[in-house]
């Protein structure tokens, strides 16, 4: 298995990148790197690393954050994020792990890969902490406007990610809407409801119904399905939330005893333990990361691309759409 990871995407690249792949190394897989090679061979050599151990594809280009992403697609062929997606469409590597500019990971993606079955919409998938266990959300950035079988895909696609990195065999999924009856929500939410209503004894899932905002931690249902608006305010909101909630207690506990088990909780609430979010819908294991990303993030999501790929992610996407023909 081979895995290529963008080094020079992320606020804290090329350093915690590449750190992140040697502490991601094992002979069950190479990690391949994406980026100038000249100045990736003088990072190898301070960090004492060696180039057969993991090996150099020359992306001598690079998007920044700041970049219009398809723009940037365009002009930069040679870019760190279009050489690891042009390896994964050429199957000379299994999956592509990016910190970079999502925008352009997402565009690059949809643009160099071919589509899963007939997935119209590709989805950004994180996973939310709960009571339970983890909630799968998506899309939680890749689609601003959604038709309402766009989030019928989103929720075939999400139950089979779900059976992997949850370990549950029939998912519970809802739709995110403003109430739990039927009938509530916008003229988008409405009509996907019935999607999922009037072929519900086929899915390989089960479907609970619109679902509201607090049961995405509540652990009452495993994936929470909205556009992509909608799930990235409610990612960021999280995130902010956290890192507030963090700096209260801090100022508010004093003995050490406490502290260890407040550090103890928040390990369950740190991203760095997701995996990085998987770009679903595409002909490819792609993980786009958090744009803080560290080492550690790397390597979790080095741990969760061999997961997907060995657990054959693409392969149950394509079966879990195949029974479906939706028009307009």
């Amino acid at each position: 298995m081979r895995i290529a990871v963008d080094v020079w995407g992320g606020d804290f690249a090329p350093l915690e990148i590449v750190k992140g792949l040697k502490e991601a190394y094992s002979p069950e897989y190479t990690l391949v790197a994406l980026g100038p090679r000249e100045e990736l061979l003088a990072l190898y050599e301070t960090l004492s690393m060696q180039e057969k151990d993991f090996p150099i594809e020359d992306a001598p280009q690079v998007i920044s954050m700041q970049e219009h992403p398809a723009e940037a697609v365009k002009k930069k062929p040679y870019s760190s994020i279009c050489r690891g997606i042009q390896l994964l469409a050429q199957k000379k590597v299994d999956a592509f792990i990016s910190a970079g500019n999502s925008g352009a990971v997402m565009a690059a993606a949809w643009l160099g890969l071919k589509h899963v079955a007939e997935v119209e919409r590709p989805a950004i998938t994180a996973l939310i902490p709960n009571t339970r266990s983890y909630c799968v959300l998506l899309d939680v950035g890749a689609n601003v406007d959604c038709k309402p079988k766009h989030l019928f895909h989103f929720g075939i696609m999400g139950a089979e990610y779900a059976k992997i990195v949850l370990g549950v065999s029939r998912p519970r999924v809802g739709l995110l809407s403003i109430g739990e009856e039927e009938g509530k929500g916008n003229e988008v939410v409405k009509a996907a409801y019935q999607l999922f209503k009037e072929r519900r004894d086929s899915l390989n899932f089960e479907f609970v119904g619109n679902a509201e905002g607090q049961n995405i931690v509540d652990g009452t249902v495993d994936v929470v399905v909205c556009d992509g608006f909608t799930g990235n305010a409610l990612l960021k909101f999280g995130e902010g939330l956290i890192e507030l909630i963090a700096q209260l207690l801090e100022r508010e506990i004093g003995d050490a005893a406490s502290k260890e088990r407040l550090r103890s909780l928040w390990k369950r609430l740190d991203r760095s333990e997701y995996g990085g979010a998987p770009l679903l819908g595409v002909e490819g294991v792609c993980l786009i990361c958090h744009g803080k990303s560290r080492a550690r993030d790397i390597k979790s999501a080095i741990l969760r691309a061999k997961e997907l790929v060995e657990r054959e992610i693409l392969e149950k996407i394509r079966e879990g759409l195949s029974h479906f023909s939706l028009e307009d």
